[in-house]
């Protein structure tokens, strides 16, 4: 199922829609957009294979669904009977930023109507989508275009939905005990960081097996992943429940993380990125938790489990992923705690910084 923004390019035959199309895409590349295109054919058929060869016969004997690949593309090929536009384009990978519909001109999605000429009679079909109308007599049109497609993009990215999840882990042997138990302020790190993250995400999940407190041993509760080792394990499983969420991802081991250091965090997000990993210098490391990810970054993450890699810092190196260096006085947010002396450094600064409340 796919995230991203749908905007149709609807307009009568010989209006432009393809050349517009091509040079929308041009534009778009330019900005490293991942975008896919659907084009409706309603009045003929379809002629994708040639009869006779492999992925023809194996199609004509009723495979459900065929593919065909070789180093440089692929294409799949199904049958598709009553589907309508949805069930479609939920068949276009999750990584894509935009899809550009040509046709469907009486549908409901939002689309761009293109008229040749602002002379002559308008007949626009009618839709329950809103329109910008186009004609391509005008100077500024393509300009306009451009325009519309990055506000909807904007639009649409800022109204994900966003969840956040807490990797909660288990018992660490470093520690010697559970963190989610840990107590400041009459309080469990695990209820402190609970508490923060519902002031920045519509919904708090979280992610793992180790003990809680009774408030909340009726909260939303994910295992890890089959198969899948490390905080990995939880970021696919928080991914795979809300696959149409921006996924705040932090960790119980993190007890000065606040709402201030998650606003800043969330204000680094943009369209075309699909994960925000933040770096307290600009050599260092990236942050994997107390870091942001997005619907695209799915199937990238399912990738590397499959392929047995662990360390999420596989994911900071694609240049799909930013690493923006975190201001200085927010930097404490990112401390981990890992053994008792850690625990007896940071618990004073707790109150001091982020009073438990």
């Amino acid at each position: 199922m796919t995230s991203a923004c749908i905007i149709g390019i609807g307009g009568y035959s010989g209006s432009g829609k393809t050349t517009l199309i091509e040079r929308v895409l041009a534009e778009l590349k330019k900005e490293r957009l991942s975008v896919g295109v659907m084009k409706h054919t309603p009045h003929h058929r379809l002629v994708l294979d040639k009869e006779g060869k492999d992925t023809d016969r194996f199609y004509r004997a009723g495979a459900d669904m065929v593919c065909a690949y070789d180093t440089n593309q692929a294409f799949l090929r199904y049958p598709k009977k009553d589907a309508c536009i949805d069930d479609i384009i939920d068949h276009f990978p999750p990584g894509l930023d935009l899809v550009l519909v040509e046709g469907y001109k009486g549908s409901a999605i939002g689309k761009v109507w293109i008229e040749e000429k602002k002379s002559g009679d308008l007949h626009i079909p009618d839709g329950k989508g809103p329109r910008l109308l186009l004609y391509r007599d005008d100077p500024g049109y393509f300009e306009k275009l451009l325009a519309y497609i990055h506000g909807e993009l904007n639009r649409c990215h800022a109204n994900r939905p966003v969840m956040a999840g807490l990797l909660i882990g288990g018992r660490s042997l470093r520690m010697g005990k559970t963190k989610t138990l840990l107590e400041v302020g009459g309080q469990t790190l695990v209820e402190r960081s609970f508490g923060i993250l519902q002031k920045v995400a519509g919904r708090v999940v979280l992610l793992g097996s180790s003990d809680l407190p009774e408030s909340l041993r009726s909260a939303d509760r994910l295992p890890d992943a089959d198969g899948v080792e490390g905080p990995l394990s939880g970021i696919i499983s928080a991914l795979r429940w809300g696959p149409g969420s921006t996924w705040i991802i932090a960790a119980v081991d993190m007890p000065m993380m606040n709402e201030e250091a998650f606003r800043w965090l969330m204000g680094k997000r943009n369209p075309g990125v699909w994960a925000v990993l933040p770096r307290k210098d600009s050599d260092g490391p990236a942050e994997t938790t107390g870091a942001c990810y997005e619907p695209a970054a799915l199937e990238y993450l399912e990738s590397l489990a499959r392929r047995g890699v662990a360390r999420l810092q596989a994911l900071a190196g694609h240049p799909r992923v930013i690493t923006p260096e975190i201001p200085e006085p927010l930097q404490s947010a990112w401390h981990n705690i890992n053994t008792p002396r850690d625990w007896q450094e940071i618990r004073g600064k707790i109150g001091i910084v982020h009073p438990a409340k």
